[in-house]
């Protein structure tokens, strides 16, 4: 592979756009693995990122950045679904120096997207790998050790990998494919596998029911039809909270189409959420015995 720094930005992009026109997730991270097997680009990436340092800049302005804690993470590329980053998790000396405090999880958390890791540190990497029992709503962990280079592909629906802080810094690449609609982010207990609870795992979504709260605070009814027309939204979640809003919103408006809801939904959960709002309004109704 030819290590010129044009042509590893052009075979970084490229192969991030032809995983994102992918049919699904799992295709998408099939298309992404050549970038994982063989990292002569990202050698010759990395020669061009740092080259405005010999000339006293600071940082390339065109690369993004995040720091969670004493976890780093550098964005490579984006075409959506896909995203496909460098993360550095700060050793024992760095965490000193900046202070962090490692405030161990006591839970692991399933993504649902799908995900692509490689070991790029020199050092093997002590990691734990938990898989969702299946049948049941608890889940196995295990620890395990990740040998310099080796990469793997996770179906994050079922699967994690955690890396906990170690002695020395860990260096890896990693990408994430996110799934249409967006599952919910469900966490278990390391202690004893059980179910902890789920989230919403769309961060756009989760912002979109933010101001829908807020227009529901301020009493805006003529927000009623744009309520209504999301309705069908292809996550039962999503489609739970916003008759939730709508239901505080204007109870009236709301009516006919949580009626409709109970018994047409296609999600067993929403229609099992609607039918009891149903029971409990009935019951409601009903007058007092004399």
């Amino acid at each position: 592979m030819a290590s010129f720094p044009n042509d590893a930005r052009r075979r970084l992009q490229d192969a991030v756009a032809y995983a994102a026109a992918a049919r699904d997730a799992q295709d998408a991270a099939l298309r992404l693995t050549p970038l994982f097997r063989d990292i002569g680009w990202l050698e010759a990436l990395t020669e061009e990122l740092i080259a405005p340092l010999r000339t006293g800049k600071q940082i390339v302005p065109s690369i993004q950045t995040a720091r969670h804690g004493y976890v780093l993470s550098l964005a490579l590329a984006t075409a959506l679904p896909v995203r496909l980053m460098l993360t550095l998790i700060e050793g024992e000396a760095e965490r000193a120096e900046t202070g962090t405090v490692d405030l161990a999880s006591q839970s692991v958390g399933f993504s649902g997207a799908q995900g692509l890791y490689r070991i790029l540190s020199s050092e093997p990497v002590d990691a734990l790998f938990s898989a969702i029992v299946p049948g049941r709503a608890r889940c196995r962990t295990r620890a395990i050790r990740l040998q310099p280079g080796r990469w793997l592909m996770l179906d994050e629906q079922r699967r994690s990998l955690r890396i906990p802080p170690q002695a020395h810094p860990v260096l890896l690449m990693r990408a994430r494919i996110e799934r249409t609609p967006t599952p919910p982010v469900r966490r278990f207990s390391l202690r004893d596998g059980a179910l902890v609870g789920a989230v919403q795992g769309d961060d756009g979504f989760a912002r979109a029911a933010m101001l829908l709260s807020v227009l529901r605070e301020a009493g805006a009814r003529h927000a009623v039809p744009d309520i209504i027309g999301l309705l069908d939204r292809a996550s039962g979640r999503e489609r739970w909270t916003l008759m939730r809003e709508l239901l505080a919103l204007d109870a009236g408006a709301a009516w006919p189409h949580l009626t409709a809801m109970a018994t047409q939904d296609p999600d067993a959960g929403v229609r099992a959420a609607a039918q009891a709002v149903l029971a409990a309004q009935k019951r409601e109704a009903e007058p007092c015995p004399a």
